[in-house]
């Protein structure tokens, strides 16, 4: 055979390779969206949250966002200062308001996280306590546990987005978040309202004089007997290198956000969404359902892939 020949031969087997691939990806696309299309809402759901669940979330579908378990792995970890420094590494662009304080005894951590995670707009709120007083000093040093079951508080958060709802959920947690799926937005457009009821009033003037403490404005906060609301709508300031690199991890989440809508069409429900994702790049799913656990993996390495019981107590009524 001649050169000539030999390119014909070449490229044509090339076309036919390709022919293939398209092929076949077409016809695995097809049967991914028949699957989707079989099942019954209830179905989704369950299966949802069965794939959901060793990653530490279920799926609300009332408020079509992922949540976390109160027994998810991630509380194990507890939380350290560290874990919101290395999260832009982890693709979470967000601002964070941690509140110190002490009582009881111990001192407490409650947090607010707003922001970007990944392809997910998305918010948290967590409650902690080291095993003693920590001097201020050590705030950012020390490691504090997750809060027990019997000193969760009544948590109610409403995240917003532009002045309009993302998601409005209420639990006794120690971890309640709150992430919508393929959502695409700045820490500074997004606004959270929280509401914390406390067992008793010591403790709700202490978590006050801790926010008093946090250099935020006095009107992002009050407090009515064991009642404390919190708004967050402020974003933090940050050095040059710092916001460089936000802005470029942003820009991969934005461009992660139009594949993924992009990819799932016709769906729109983010149920629809991630089932015929499943169906269609298994590997994908996984690293979706990521969310905030980056962050753990992150400082603690890769974790083993064990099942969590789902969380009891699934109250998702109107903010107090």
């Amino acid at each position: 055979m001649n050169r000539e020949a030999i390119c014909v031969f070449v490229c044509t087997v090339l076309i036919l390779v390709i022919l293939s691939v398209l092929t076949l990806a077409v016809l695995r696309r097809a049967r991914s969206k028949r699957k989707v299309y079989s099942m019954g809402m209830p179905e989704k759901i369950r299966m949802l949250n069965e794939l959901a669940e060793p990653f530490g979330f279920q799926y609300l579908w009332e408020e079509d966002i992922f949540t976390s378990n109160i027994d998810a792995w991630q509380r194990k970890h507890g939380y350290e200062a560290l874990y919101d420094r290395l999260a832009a590494g982890a693709n979470m662009v967000i601002d964070t308001w941690p509140v110190y304080f002490d009582y009881d005894g111990r001192t407490w951590l409650i947090e607010f996280w707003k922001g970007q995670y990944g392809i997910n707009t998305g918010g948290e709120v967590g409650v902690y306590h080291a095993k003693g007083i920590v001097p201020p000093h050590l705030y950012k040093e020390t490691h504090y546990d997750a809060a027990k079951s019997s000193e969760m508080p009544q948590i109610c958060c409403r995240l917003e987005r532009r002045e309009e709802k993302v998601y409005e959920i209420y639990a006794r947690h120690w971890w309640l978040t709150g992430f919508r799926m393929g959502t695409f937005s700045k820490p500074s457009e997004l606004r959270m309202m929280t509401t914390l009821s406390f067992e008793d009033t010591a403790m709700a003037q202490a978590f006050f004089e801790g926010l008093q403490k946090s250099g935020r404005p006095r009107n992002r906060f009050r407090i009515c007997g064991r009642e404390v609301y919190v708004r967050m709508d402020l974003s933090s300031r940050y050095p040059l290198f710092r916001r460089i690199h936000r802005s470029l991890v942003q820009l991969g989440n934005h461009i992660y956000c139009l594949l993924y809508r992009g990819v799932t069409r016709p769906f729109t429900q983010t149920a629809d969404r991630m089932l015929f994702l499943y169906y269609l790049v298994p590997s994908c799913f996984g690293r979706m359902l990521r969310l905030a656990g980056g962050r753990y993996r992150t400082k603690r390495g890769k974790r083993r892939r064990k099942g969590c019981s789902p969380r009891k107590e699934k109250r998702r009524d109107g903010m107090s």
